[in-house]
């Protein structure tokens, strides 16, 4: 069961993982892969599978609550009443790698194709939009990272990626930890203990915050290692953050002026994630949901970005 908060402090969206929740999806199975000419060696894909039918499943991860198998509670983000604005708690909560093994569900490829639109500015059918979950991305002999995604646009007419086209490494951070998170679970375990709960009484305040600065630091080190690494594979960068965190980010990057380059050769992007507040779906009417910011877009050079961030 999910449910929409809106209150008037620090309130929680609440995601129950039961059956009466679950819809029925359709998938795009994830492209194999074979070994890269590159350094760092993720490879290129080499075909892509049609759409096809399977069974009900979950709607964000296609499995259960990772929350709920730890006996935490099932929060997925809370909202700040004074800006409105959401802070995903859940790291599986807007674009879920895992399990890796599943095909990709319904919610996944809508904000797969949201960020491969923004990536390669234009509307693709699904099946030219091709992704690997979980890259292993090698950064010396003995270690490596798992990247969440990995991108390409595919030639229908030839079965091989673009030519011309440099692969895209896309990592997703809407969030983070909160203060207060014993507020947080107190609100739910009192709701869940309710004869007849309601949306409303997950509305009511509870007193929390996010951690804004302990998920900068998080995402700092990923624009500076991982970002290294795409620059060392050939690849382009993108990030996904949340839209708390972009602001956060963009006045320090105020210092250096850096270009834009949405209609040149990018090698990185920022993409802020904000809260969807079109009609939601009919299999889910009090899901909240998530989309890119138009406003809030970046096409620049990686190296500048670098040097932007680390000026004191």
């Amino acid at each position: 069961m999910r449910s929409r908060a809106n209150s008037s402090r620090w309130s929680h969206q609440s995601w129950l993982d039961v059956d009466e929740d679950a819809m029925v999806c359709s998938f795009m199975a994830v492209p194999p892969f074979m070994a890269g000419p590159r350094p760092g060696g993720f490879g290129h894909p080499k075909g892509c599978h049609r759409l096809f039918p399977i069974s009900t499943l979950s709607d964000y991860t296609s499995h259960h609550c990772s929350k709920a198998k730890k006996g935490q509670q099932p929060i997925c983000s809370v909202r700040d009443t004074g800006s409105n604005a959401l802070w995903i708690v859940c790291e599986h909560r807007f674009c879920a790698t895992s399990p890796k093994a599943s095909p990709l569900n319904d919610h996944q490829k809508k904000v797969l194709r949201m960020v491969a639109t923004a990536v390669f500015q234009t509307t693709l059918p699904d099946n030219e939009i091709l992704v690997k979950r979980e890259v292993q991305i090698p950064i010396t002999d003995e270690s490596d990272y798992s990247a969440d995604y990995v991108m390409w646009r595919l030639n229908p007419r030839v079965g091989m990626p673009v030519g011309g086209d440099k692969a895209c490494i896309v990592e997703m951070q809407g969030g983070g930890e909160t203060t207060g998170t014993e507020n947080l679970t107190a609100k739910v375990k009192e709701w869940e203990r309710h004869a007849a709960p309601t949306n409303n009484m997950l509305m009511a305040t509870a007193t929390s915050a996010p951690l804004v600065t302990n998920a900068w630091r998080r995402q700092q080190e990923q624009f500076l290692v991982k970002g290294s690494v795409a620059m060392l594979t050939g690849a382009r960068m993108v990030f996904c953050v949340g839209q708390l965190l972009y602001d956060y980010l963009i006045p320090r990057l105020t210092s250096t002026n850096l270009q834009p380059l949405s209609a040149a050769n990018w090698t990185l992007a920022l993409f802020a994630i904000a809260e969807d507040t079109s009609t939601p779906p009919s299999c889910a009417p009090h899901s909240i949901q998530f989309k890119l910011d138009p406003a809030k877009i970046k096409y620049t050079n990686y190296h500048s970005f670098v040097q932007a961030l680390t000026n004191p």
